[in-house]
């Protein structure tokens, strides 16, 4: 305020010279005092003005009687002496301008808030935990009431505090919940209990609650248009339950501490800690689930799988590790055929059957594209990062973060057995005369190796076994030479073997473009 009344008072001074009468000369305000005569009204004026603003700033305190008593007897004189000039001033216009200058002064003063309170000057409330001491100011409140069963329509909590329990169960015409569990409630005989005080609270106004209750009829006594309690017992979820009790905070609860036989336990100061509700307040949802600063998102979040496409300035990257609570697999800038090599069992690589327009956007072939590998890359590579629990078993969480890839990218993923033309061996119907030189592999190893597929090329066939042929059954092959052309048939006739085309039913992963919702 004091730089505003050095203004107020340079204008006072300005208003003064203007206005003044007889030649009263610029500032010589002291001259007037006590000169009361119609010549000196203005500065008689002014000078009792700026005298008030004067003792509106800080005094030191009186530490003496005698400083007390003087000090009341320049306050009597400064009242006497603005009281005469008021009285003459009335009669005078521009002595009415100086007077109405200062009553703006003094209302735009009264109507900015302290440094030390809210937005709407009121003192910044602090909220109330499990076990705070009830201040006294929230006692002496004074509420707006409906349905009081002493017909007042305000209340003050100091008038419940002999009760052994106060609960304030906040609610709103609109919340089922609520409305559920305080019929379960008033139907209860904790309702009827002297030593209980049930009090809700609304923030809804007078008119909602009575056009809600000509509805329901439950004519409990209620709090409404509330303001204040809810920044002492802030909350995001309705119904939202506070327990007083002994001049503390006894509970802040779940509806169901209101339950018959949870509330003898209360009275006694006791109850489970598991019907206690604990808001999260600070959620903001513009943000995402990661960027939640409360660690309860962090703690809920129980997988996460983040698709990622095309990065620039970084190599192509797989890797999986774990520590003490997650496991975390990364995939960097792949094709997405190479990806789902890296998510699937090495079973499944040869049985991905693409049922797309652009399949040459899974995969590069060399100079089957039409860009070199770095552009076909930087165009079309993508990426997964999956982080889940370690109770998470691993071919699930790399199954999940290949289906999150593959909805991305606009494609639906599903494992299913159908009919596919496979390349089956089978035994001839001539005995083996010779043995093959070269080890011995069983045929479910040999399967498993023909079956192999490249990365860099398109899908190649399926082997499998006839009926007749036991996996553990083995056959002499020399590995080294499989990929050699036409080894594999040669081998096999001679240890009695021979490879058909076959229709088989075999489980396949088929991809297949998004259709529309």
């Amino acid at each position: 305020m004091t730089n505003r009344s050095n203004l107020m008072s340079a204008l006072l001074d300005k208003v003064a010279y203007l206005a003044s009468l007889n030649g009263a000369e610029k500032n010589n305000l002291k001259k007037v005092q006590f000169e009361w005569g119609k010549n000196y009204l203005f500065n008689c004026i002014v000078y009792s003005l700026r005298q008030m603003m004067s003792a509106c700033t800080p005094v030191p305190t009186p530490r003496s009687l005698k400083g007390v008593i003087q000090l009341s007897l320049n306050l009597y004189f400064l009242i006497f002496n603005a009281i005469i000039c008021l009285s003459k001033a009335l009669k005078n216009k521009h002595a009415l301008l100086i007077l109405a200058c200062l009553f703006h002064m003094f209302s735009l003063s009264a109507q900015t808030p302290r440094k030390d309170s809210g937005a709407d000057g009121l003192l910044k409330i602090a909220p109330l935990k499990i076990g705070d001491q009830i201040p006294q100011e929230l006692w002496d409140l004074v509420f707006n009431t409906m349905y009081d069963p002493s017909g007042s329509q305000e209340l003050q909590l100091r008038e419940l505090k002999s009760k052994k329990l106060i609960i304030l169960d906040f609610w709103a015409t609109w919340c089922g919940s609520c409305i559920g569990s305080i019929k379960k409630y008033m139907a209860s005989d904790a309702y009827k209990d002297n030593d209980i005080a049930f009090i809700g609270v609304t923030y809804q106004d007078n008119a909602e609650v009575s056009k809600f209750n000509n509805r329901f009829v439950l004519n409990f006594p209620t709090i409404v248009a509330d303001k204040i309690l809810k920044k002492y017992f802030p909350h995001r979820i309705l119904p939202h339950i506070v327990v007083l009790k002994d001049n503390k905070v006894l509970a802040i609860a779940q509806p169901e501490i209101l339950h018959q036989q949870t509330m003898q336990t209360l009275k006694d100061g006791t109850y489970g800690k598991e019907l206690v509700k604990a808001d999260i307040l600070d959620y903001d949802p513009k943000k995402e689930i990661a960027e939640q600063g409360n660690i309860a998102f962090q703690n809920a979040t129980l997988a996460r799988i983040t698709v990622l496409g095309p990065i620039v300035g970084l190599h192509g990257i797989t890797s999986y590790k774990k520590n003490e609570q997650n496991q975390r697999i990364l995939i960097t800038n792949k094709s997405l055929q190479l990806a789902m090599y890296e998510l699937l069992d090495s079973y499944w690589h040869n049985r991905i059957f693409l049922d797309v327009k652009n399949e040459n956007q899974f995969n590069y072939y060399g100079q089957e594209q039409e860009l070199p590998l770095n552009q076909w890359l930087a165009k079309y590579a993508v990426g997964v990062e999956s982080v889940a629990p370690l109770a998470m078993r691993k071919s699930e969480m790399k199954k999940n973060a290949m289906i999150a890839l593959l909805n991305a990218k606009g494609y639906d993923f599903q494992m299913t057995v159908r009919e596919v033309l496979c390349r089956v061996i089978h035994p001839t119907r001539r005995n083996k005369t010779k043995e093959n030189k070269g080890s011995k592999l069983s045929f479910s190893d040999l399967v498993r190796q023909l079956n192999y597929q490249p990365i860099d090329k398109p899908r190649g066939p399926i082997y499998t076994i006839g009926s007749t042929i036991r996996s553990q059954d083995s056959v002499s092959i020399d590995e080294a030479r499989l990929q050699e052309p036409g080894y594999l048939l040669k081998a096999l006739a001679e240890s009695g073997y021979e490879l058909k085309q076959e229709l088989r039913k075999q489980p396949i992963i088929q991809v297949t473009e998004r259709r529309g919702l």
